[in-house]
């Protein structure tokens, strides 16, 4: 585990976060096979300017979502499955990260498939928001990078390279390109 980059005290990226053993395990889980009756297409969740342009009448392809897969609330784990209890203890043990016990963190499971993404938005209501990529591997081609605006100009750009973990502080404008495969 160490810190592939700090954007601006605003992004943490965070490659080589969990061990490989446990890794291999969260990227195999059958998440298809276990997913939660809270299942739900964000699209219908979400604000429609997340994943639609109406000036260019664009709609982006619908993501799919497992609710509660974990959370930690108060310092308690609960999970559906053994390692995820695992995946939050390297969390709130690491140390790039602050973790108070009053803290509630949720994991959701999110599906990004061709054509979807995430237009600009700021995770306004949450202190950060953590994304875990979980594939096993990812061509640059592919596209689905998260873009950080810094506030210079260009946003900087972020691949969703395996086992890294990227953290995003609350009122930070970011983006989910769109996946082209």
């Amino acid at each position: 585990m160490y810190i592939y980059a700090n954007i601006d005290d605003r992004s943490l990226v965070i490659n080589d976060f969990l061990s490989q053993e446990l890794f291999n395990k969260i990227s195999t889980y059958n998440y298809e096979a276990n997913r939660s009756s809270h299942e739900e297409n964000v699209s219908d969740a979400w604000p429609e300017d997340l994943y639609k342009d109406k000036s260019r009448n664009v709609t982006m392809k619908k993501i799919m979502q497992d609710h509660n897969l974990a959370k930690i609330e108060d310092g308690k784990i609960t999970a559906d499955d053994p390692i995820f209890e695992e995946f939050f203890k390297i969390l709130t043990n690491c140390p790039f990260l602050p973790y108070k016990k009053n803290t509630k963190i949720i994991l959701n499971y999110y599906e990004y498939s061709k054509f979807s993404g995430i237009n600009w938005h700021t995770d306004h209501t949450y202190t950060l928001n953590y994304s875990f990529y979980i594939h096993e591997n990812w061509d640059d081609n592919w596209g689905g990078e998260t873009l950080i605006d810094t506030k210079r100009g260009l946003p900087l750009s972020i691949t969703p390279n395996p086992n890294s973990l990227v953290t995003i502080k609350n009122g930070t404008a970011h983006k989910v390109c769109c996946i082209g495969g």
